[in-house]
């Protein structure tokens, strides 16, 4: 099944999302709510407005809104764990 430049790049995104966790260099959630909110302007633009992207642009906002939304949720994994440990 073929995928559009945007989910492609949003499925790079949770994979990088998860190789920065496995690093421990993962965004914080503000940063990880600016990448999404640049996915949502650049698929607004496109929607609402008729401004049309490019294919490289939808790879680039693709890419940080994976990495934004897999942040979130490694983040939340992980304060969980740490909760469960008690370490927190």
């Amino acid at each position: 099944m073929p995928f559009c430049a945007r989910c492609l790049g949003s499925s790079i995104g949770h994979i990088g999302a998860f190789f920065l966790f496995l690093l421990s260099n993962l965004p914080n959630i503000p940063i990880s709510l600016l990448f999404i909110f640049i996915l949502g302007i650049d698929w607004s633009l496109q929607r609402w407005f008729g401004i049309m992207s490019t294919n490289h642009r939808r790879l680039f906002t693709g890419i940080l809104g994976g990495i934004g939304v897999g942040a979130i949720i490694w983040n939340i994994l992980s304060y969980g764990f740490r909760l469960i440990k008690g370490v927190i």
